[in-house]
């Protein structure tokens, strides 16, 4: 059977399934290639009945198939997941620093999203409840300096991070002291921390690499070479990291294959990256994000589009050609 032909009736099978139940079987009108209207034609119980043994099939070779896959290992953000000869292991391979960096890194774009609805180019009014909600919020950052001394930042991390700290708690203070905010203002801010957040996203990249490639080299000792070649990759995670996504980037290395260009760099016939929503969220949550992620993006590093893929991505290029494999 073509190709083409097995992808169709596959299609097929799937839409069957997801619109048809035994009280509305009823096909939608479709446009034939010919560009003639086909008759709305309720679809026989016995094609439906049959359509029901292809599914049956199809579901049983799918459960043989996901059993059976050998080694495997299953990115999930922060876990490694290795399977071999029936044994599964878990690993962590995000450090605590790698937290430590996001949750700093996070302060300023806090900031922007709460003041960005009232930036003006003349200068917006603050309303008195966010007058409040800032103070509040100022205080917080204020209260949680003198964790930075046990977080175990180096030198110049330190630095960095109490440098975040002081513009942010700058700019709270002189919205407080005016009563309003200019768009060009709040711009600044942004675009003079761009840097310092990057290098956070840097940092967190190295440790997380590092520690994948500690995990992942002592798992390929235990495989023989040749089932070792055969490994098979699914990483987990939402959408808007996905492309040149850390993990992605790592195991493209470590499978040497060559990518199936169907959209996505690095992914290929055993690299295999799944979207997921994460739980209490839908499309429309995805919606909003882009625009957000678009935002902060465009304000603090100038690259609207730099958020939509893995933050972490440009710091793990350099990073993999240090790595010995």
């Amino acid at each position: 059977m073509r190709p083409s032909l097995l992808s169709f009736l596959l299609l097929s099978a799937l839409l069957l399934a997801a619109c048809h139940t035994p009280a509305d079987r009823t096909s939608a009108s479709v446009v034939a290639a010919t560009g003639t209207n086909v008759a709305n034609t309720p679809m026989p119980d016995e094609l439906y009945e049959l359509n029901r043994l292809f599914l049956s099939s199809y579901k049983a070779r799918r459960a043989v198939v996901k059993s059976s896959v050998e080694p495997l290992i299953v990115a999930s953000f922060d876990t490694l997941t290795f399977t071999w000869r029936g044994v599964t292991e878990t690993n962590d391979v995000i450090p605590e620093i790698y937290h430590s960096l996001k949750a700093v890194a996070h302060v300023p774009i806090g900031l922007y999203f709460k003041l960005q609805p009232v930036a003006r180019p003349g200068g917006g009014d603050v309303p008195p409840a966010l007058a409040t909600e800032l103070q509040a919020y100022r205080d917080h950052i204020a209260a949680t300096a003198p964790a930075l001394a046990k977080a175990g930042f180096h030198a110049a991390q330190r630095a960095r991070q109490e440098e975040i700290f002081r513009c942010s708690l700058a700019l709270c203070d002189d919205v407080k002291r005016t009563g309003k905010l200019a768009s060009v203002q709040l711009d600044t801010f942004a675009r003079a921390l761009g840097p310092a957040l990057l290098a956070n996203a840097a940092d967190a990249a190295i440790v997380q690499l590092t520690a994948t490639h500690a995990v992942v080299m002592q798992w390929r000792q235990r495989v023989p070479a040749e089932r070792w070649r055969e490994l098979t990759v699914v990483v987990r995670g939402p959408q808007t990291p996905r492309r040149l996504n850390i993990f992605t980037q790592y195991f493209a290395r470590i499978l040497n294959e060559p990518g199936h260009h169907l959209g996505y760099p690095l992914e290929s016939r055993h690299l295999i990256y799944v979207e997921t929503l994460l739980p209490g969220r839908d499309h429309l949550d995805l919606m909003a994000t882009t625009f957000m992620d678009g935002d902060v993006s465009e304000a603090f590093f100038g690259d609207r589009w730099l958020m939509s893929r893995d933050l972490l991505g440009d710091a793990v290029k350099s990073e993999l050609r240090r790595l010995k494999f």
